[in-house]
């Protein structure tokens, strides 16, 4: 059995201006922070249409750098095609903020666990 090969789609994604979240534009020409929220289409119009309605974001100082970015629907969630979109709409790939030992990692001689 042949596979139909899958429709690219794009959603539009930028940075709100206020904090740095990765957003993404919805069908309502809202921002959401989630993926599936956003307006995935393969149609030339509907991605001006949006990427203008971001520009407007972009003139209001909701948002900066607004572009377009390939995905992929796969059973019914939205996934980005390249490792660096995948990487913004997942988060961070290291642990941040403050060190805490696990269980498991030893201390240097001589230091207290305190």
């Amino acid at each position: 059995m042949k596979k139909t090969p899958a429709i690219v789609l794009e959603v539009v994604t930028a940075n709100r201006l206020k904090g740095g979240d990765v957003v993404y534009l919805s069908s309502g020409l809202t921002w959401s922070l989630h993926l599936n929220d956003a307006a995935a289409s393969d149609d030339a119009a509907e991605k001006e249409r949006l990427l203008a309605a971001a520009e407007r974001s972009v003139t209001e100082r909701e948002v900066v750098a607004p572009y377009l970015i390939p995905v992929k629907r796969d059973a019914g969630r939205l996934t980005p095609l390249s490792q660096r979109e995948t990487i913004r709409a997942n988060g961070p790939t290291v642990r941040y903020g403050p060190a805490v030992p696990d269980e498991t990692e030893t201390l240097p001689r001589g230091k207290a666990n305190v």
